[in-house]
């Protein structure tokens, strides 16, 4: 373990995914001093595994795909103003499934992000005309970042130390103590975000995904999505990504050849490959919210807080200004299946909050989930 002369830091972060590389970026960049402590090495989680694509939502005019849509259009900027060499824009092609697809996306195309086309099926040449039947909206802006690499060029100048798999840590003195390490503060941005007590109210769940890397001949000019997604070819390789199986617990012993030969046909049924050699498989886990908003902000001590205001449990609102909060403790997660979409903006919005008081919005903060979590808690209760 290599301990940075620079210690104290003001804040500690756990997890080297992109989530805890954003939040480095953007605190170091508002000048904070950050030590990033990880399990396993740089982006070995999810975000390793991840297809990485960016790309938007379609078909609602809802918060969540508008707040979705925002941050694809913040991250391709973020990446492209700053690490440009790992961004691929190739644009991305959403076929669409359905009459009723066609319908809602026509409905609410002011909604979607800027440079869009939409494509009948007979503009759709490359893919196979029973699957583009309903046509698809092709976004200019549709990419791929090289996850792993976007995230150790974050890092670099930051200090990391790993392997350190952190289970515990002590507050004191105003510091929180992690073995010989002392920072100010600690952000959670680990996938492994349920092992923390202090975090058990937020119902953080995984899900879980594959990379398939595959070489072929086949020339594909841009990424596309319909059930599964499939990147634009790339030295003589394509990947094709998913997530799926919610509430599941990582697991290397896992039989997964029924989920890879499910991607495999699906990604096989809209293209007709020149030649089909599965080079790597990649997987990992990756943290989603109950109502599927990332989660930011300072962490609430449920304990102490119940027992101030017990009738919170029976419904009676108090401001969250007056919950009683662990000092300089905060978390980064929840970020599902489109972490490299979201990071950069959700991560830019905490650092902010940390560094000048600026507001997170309700269904971002950590107290949106607290309501939910304390009508069911026997803490705080007479019987607790």
């Amino acid at each position: 373990m290599r301990i940075s002369k620079r210690s104290p830091f003001d804040y500690a972060i756990i997890g080297a995914g992109i989530s805890g590389a954003c939040m480095a970026y953007h605190l170091n960049k508002l000048g904070k001093s950050v030590i990033v402590l990880e399990k396993d090495k740089i982006a070995s989680g999810g975000s390793g595994a991840a297809g990485a694509f960016l790309s938007p939502k379609l078909a609602s005019n809802s918060l969540y795909t508008s707040f979705i849509n925002s941050s694809f259009e913040f991250s391709i900027k973020f990446y492209k103003e700053n690490f440009s060499k790992f961004l691929k824009i190739n644009g991305i092609l959403r076929i669409l499934k359905s009459q009723d697809d066609i319908d809602k996306c026509k409905l609410y195309e002011d909604v979607l992000p800027k440079n869009f086309t939409y494509l009948r099926a007979d503009d759709i040449e490359i893919v196979k005309k029973d699957v583009s039947n309903f046509g698809g909206y092709f976004f200019k802006d549709g990419a791929i970042i090289d996850g792993v690499g976007v995230i150790k060029e974050m890092l670099k100048g930051i200090d990391v130390v790993n392997p350190l798999h952190v289970e515990s840590f002590d507050y004191i003195n105003g510091y929180y103590e992690i073995g010989d390490i002392k920072a100010k503060g600690i952000v959670f941005c680990a996938g492994n975000a349920q092992d923390f007590k202090q975090l058990e109210y937020l119902g953080l769940k995984n899900i879980y995904g594959h990379r398939i890397d595959v070489k072929t001949a086949t020339m594909l000019p841009f990424h596309l999505h319909k059930s599964c997604s499939v990147s634009a070819s790339h030295d003589g390789l394509v990947h094709i990504g998913a997530t799926h199986i919610p509430n599941y617990r990582y697991d290397k012993s896992r039989d997964y050849d029924t989920e890879i030969s499910k991607m495999i046909e699906l990604a096989k049924s809209y293209l007709k490959f020149d030649g089909f050699e599965v080079k790597k498989v990649n997987f990992g886990a990756r943290n989603s919210s109950l109502d599927f908003f990332p989660v930011l902000g300072q962490i609430i001590d449920v304990k102490k807080t119940l027992e101030k205001y017990p009738y919170i449990k029976k419904g009676s609102k108090v401001p969250k200004e007056k919950y009683i909060y662990y000092p300089n403790l905060f978390v980064h997660s929840g970020l599902g299946a489109r972490g490299f979409v979201l990071a950069p903006t959700t991560s830019k919005i905490l650092a902010e909050h940390i560094c000048t008081h600026s507001n997170i919005l309700k269904r971002l903060d950590t107290q949106r989930l607290f309501i939910k979590f304390a009508k069911k808690t026997k803490i705080g209760s007479t019987h607790s």
